[in-house]
């Protein structure tokens, strides 16, 4: 190894500690530019905040019409007592919303679905489109006479119930299968850029507006981890606006018999719709379906939704045997849906038939 004369390496010596203090002085500077400069970096950065959504009273309200007295067949305003009360009570303290009174009269989901013969499929369609369930479907279905809805429900990425068929169609713009959106998000894109999306929450707002309707749930999970969280958020939705009697206009439909025992350990439903779709123990046989009829009779579940094609004429004598309505899916063909009915089915699932049609 060659080494520096000795005269140079004195020299380099003598250097060492005014560059050591000039780098380090260096170093302090730039440390200080950046920090001074963070703060203009971070506002840059930051996106435009979105405006606060409307409540959900107010922005359902905007949507339908109201009376002069503030509220369509019940309300769907926020209540201006319990507001008044949230108002006086301490900062820090949790908001308790009283459950409200059932209205004397209300028929529950069984009596109305006793009276009816048409299931809007997905809140029924609207524009060409199936499944929307969104306001404009519904309130289109309403004015036809339409009075039991079927819905679809989805968790939102934080654990929030909303009315969604699937997530595999991009009818919002950045929401697809593999882009889950929170509830905020959902609710903020218009489906198809036309229609308006319903979280859970809406739903129920709707149901205390109309109280002559009732709602078929389809949550499409049989896993008991996620269904549980499903209907742990309906009832928050529900606890939080004081609306947990419109259960009683809720027809919950059960995929096997572990949903139902799960779901009875969750809160006391009362009413259930037993929906063979997903059930592969249904032989289609007469004998399957005495034995699942025998089972709903057991348990006090009131009705048994199948496929269309599943549907034999001589189920007919069973469910009356043991006190079941039968619904079918999904019809859509007039004579097909009397026929069946004339058959002795109790009502049909459909995107597009109206009462008129098979009056």
């Amino acid at each position: 190894m060659r080494y520096a004369p000795k005269h140079l390496q004195k020299t380099k010596k003598r250097l060492f500690l005014p560059r050591f203090l000039l780098a380090m002085a260096l170093l302090g500077l730039t440390v200080s530019t950046c920090l001074l400069l963070q703060p203009f970096r971070q506002a840059q950065a930051a996106p435009a905040q979105d405006p606060e959504p409307p409540a959900y009273g107010e922005r359902l309200s905007t949507l339908i019409p109201l009376p002069e007295t503030g509220s369509p067949k019940g309300t769907i305003a926020p209540d201006e007592a319990a507001a008044a009360d949230a108002d006086e009570a301490p900062a820090n303290s949790e908001a308790i919303v009283p459950e409200k009174e059932k209205p004397a009269g209300e028929l529950s989901a069984t009596e109305i679905l006793a009276n009816s013969r048409l299931v809007a499929h997905g809140m029924g369609s609207i524009g060409g489109l199936t499944t929307p369930n969104c306001v404009e479907s519904f309130l289109a279905q309403y004015e036809a006479g339409v009075r039991v809805f079927e819905v679809d429900l989805r968790l939102t990425r934080d654990a929030q119930v909303v009315l969604r068929h699937d997530w595999w169609v991009t009818w919002q713009d950045g929401i697809d299968w593999v882009h889950i959106p929170t509830l905020e998000k959902f609710l903020s894109e218009k489906i198809l850029d036309t229609y308006t999306p319903l979280s859970f929450r809406d739903l129920l707002l709707l149901m205390e507006a109309y109280p002559d309707i009732c709602v078929i749930t389809d949550t499409k999970f049989t896993e008991s981890d996620i269904f549980s969280i499903q209907f742990d958020a309906m009832l928050a939705d529900a606890h939080e606006l004081g609306l947990t009697y419109l259960f009683d206009r809720i027809a919950i439909q059960v995929y096997d018999g572990n949903m139902r025992t799960g779901l009875n350990n969750i809160y006391p439903f009362p009413h259930y719709i037993y929906t063979l779709y997903q059930d592969s123990s249904f032989k289609g046989t007469t004998a399957s379906f005495r034995e699942k009829a025998a089972y709903c009779a057991e348990r006090g579940i009131k009705g048994i939704t199948m496929d269309q094609y599943w549907w034999k004429p001589a189920f007919a004598a069973i469910a009356e045997e043991y006190g079941i309505k039968v619904y079918v899916h999904t019809v859509n063909d007039i004579d097909k849906a009397k026929k069946l009915l004339a058959e002795g089915v109790s009502g049909v699932y459909t995107d597009s038939i109206k009462p008129e049609d098979i009056a």
